[in-house]
């Protein structure tokens, strides 16, 4: 069965940028054949033309003399589009952190999704004239705010959920240490997220632990974005914010980039142990013996030459 959902060209079309147009807001292809079967089209059948909006629901095909529209559907596994219960773990989390869909053509913030999902989610890469970034651990360094940000809910249904990751359920089964398993249990059993019952329909919501109000907070946040976060992350604004910055500075385990306004988390050296003095004094006179005797060996060499 079907069940996941993808606005990406090349997964319905073979093409290079050849029989691709480019325009502000939209992507012309030309003499393309479909690379797969759908409920409106069939594998290998010629189009003209195909013409691709972001964020619109269906794409429009012609051929001579006739115009299809194709409503974008659940034509895919969640295996075609290599969909992992860790990804969409990290999906539903960003998603909640975010408190709106970032499907919506106003939203201006950064999507974190990895290059393949940016194209399934079938976003525009100029988001209301912002670049953005697709590494899921980049952080949108844009300081004005999202217009949804005002719209932004803590707690999201099934439905909508389902709808923001692109599959047709969370009853979808996706493939965990080689057992199939669905979406619903993998968030469950993730520990990161809570559902429970709202006017009579389930809801999720992130658990306590992504509240970011003290040092070790802060320092696993920093730790899950690799390529660092704002100072003036959203999601870290809290009054001790600077003071604890300080502290974890101080010891070490943060690096403070003040000109950039970036935090950095600094991993440390697991199962390193001091080594002793004498060591370290043997191996230092050792270094300073070899690059000592190096213009000495290389006149000897001369002297022989000559």
């Amino acid at each position: 069965m079907q069940t996941a959902m993808s606005k990406d060209m090349r997964r319905y079309f073979e093409f290079d940028d050849t029989t691709s147009i480019t325009t502000e807001n939209s992507t012309i292809l030309t003499e393309v054949r479909a690379k797969r079967d759908t409920l409106c089209f069939p594998k290998n059948k010629l189009f003209h033309r195909v013409v691709f909006r972001p964020y619109a629901k269906s794409m429009h095909l012609f051929q001579p003399m006739q115009k299809q529209v194709y409503y974008f559907s659940h034509d895919f596994t969640p295996g075609e589009l290599n969909l992992t219960a860790a990804g969409l773990i990290n999906e539903v989390r960003l998603f909640l952190l975010r408190g709106h869909s970032v499907r919506d053509k106003s939203c201006t913030c950064n999507p974190h999704l990895p290059f393949a999902r940016f194209l399934d989610y079938g976003l525009c890469l100029k988001r209301n004239g912002n670049m953005a970034l697709l590494d899921s651990s980049a952080v949108n360094s844009v300081a004005e705010p999202c217009p949804l940000d005002a719209l932004s809910q803590t707690s999201f249904t099934c439905e909508l959920i389902s709808a923001e990751l692109g599959l047709s359920s969370l009853l979808a089964t996706v493939l965990q240490c080689w057992q199939p398993i669905t979406v619903h249990d993998v968030l469950k059993q993730s520990g990161e997220f809570a559902n429970s019952e709202k006017n009579g329909k389930i809801v999720w919501e992130l658990c306590g632990k992504h509240t970011v109000d003290d040092e070790k907070s802060l320092l696993d946040f920093v730790k899950r974005h690799r390529l660092g976060v704002a100072i003036d992350h959203k999601r870290i604004e809290y009054p001790l914010l600077h003071v604890h910055v300080r502290r974890l500075v101080q010891t070490g385990v943060l690096t403070h980039l003040v000109a950039q306004g970036m935090l950095y988390y600094v991993p440390g050296l697991h199962g390193q142990q001091k080594c002793d003095d004498d060591i370290v004094a043997l191996w230092r006179g050792a270094l300073q013996e070899a690059v000592s005797s190096k213009p000495r060996a290389a006149t000897s060499v001369k002297k022989r030459r000559l």
